[in-house]
């Protein structure tokens, strides 16, 4: 993998060369990396049991069977999901890397007790298509932000995922969604764009 796809973390509409990369790839495992141990993210998010690995705070890892490790996560001041480069297949393995951070629960998303089993549908498929959701901004101070909000992963077996900046509670939180989790009241001002 070339130095330009491992520089930082960036948007989607700026990480194509990498979406495009990773479609048709198998995912092998989803980890998020919590702020805090599961049942303290219970009272923190004040969510239930089995959306833990979903609505919790902090970023998810996302493993390939090449071995390619990308991160997501979310920046308010991009108003945007953002992605990066954790490891890649070459032995490149980013500084400061999530997995050795001392300070993040890791929670699996095939976890029996905090995630659903929705998830257990979606690791070992390959993924089939790869959409950009944008929102349109929500007032002046939005217009310049990139306000790509989500990103939709659609499996080979035709189940989906969003990596969301807030879609589910119109916050400024990264969380991973199933369709059903997203906002109903925001559907109306977001887009989708195949990558």
């Amino acid at each position: 993998m070339d130095n330009e796809l491992r520089d930082g973390s960036s948007i989607p509409s700026d990480r194509i060369k990498l979406l495009q990369i990773i479609k048709n790839e198998k995912l092998s495992k989803l980890i998020r990396f919590s702020w805090w141990e599961s049942k303290e993210s219970m009272e923190q998010c004040e969510i239930a049991q089995d959306e833990v690995f979903s609505l919790t705070a902090g970023p998810l890892l996302l493993y390939f069977e090449s071995g390619l490790v990308i991160g997501a996560a979310s920046d308010p001041s991009r108003n945007s999901v953002i992605l990066w480069v954790e490891k890649d297949d070459t032995g490149y393995i980013k500084d400061e890397s999530i997995e050795n951070d001392t300070d993040l629960y890791p929670i699996d998303a095939e976890d029996k007790i905090y995630s659903s089993p929705y998830w257990i549908q979606i690791v070992g498929q390959n993924i089939k298509e790869i959409n950009i959701i944008k929102r349109d901004p929500q007032n002046a101070l939005f217009e310049e932000l990139p306000n790509e909000v989500g990103l939709e992963i659609v499996m080979e077996n035709d189940m989906k995922f969003i990596l969301s900046h807030g879609l589910h509670d119109d916050s400024d939180d990264f969380s991973v969604l199933t369709t059903s989790q997203l906002e109903v009241d925001l559907i109306a001002s977001l887009k989708w764009f195949a990558c």
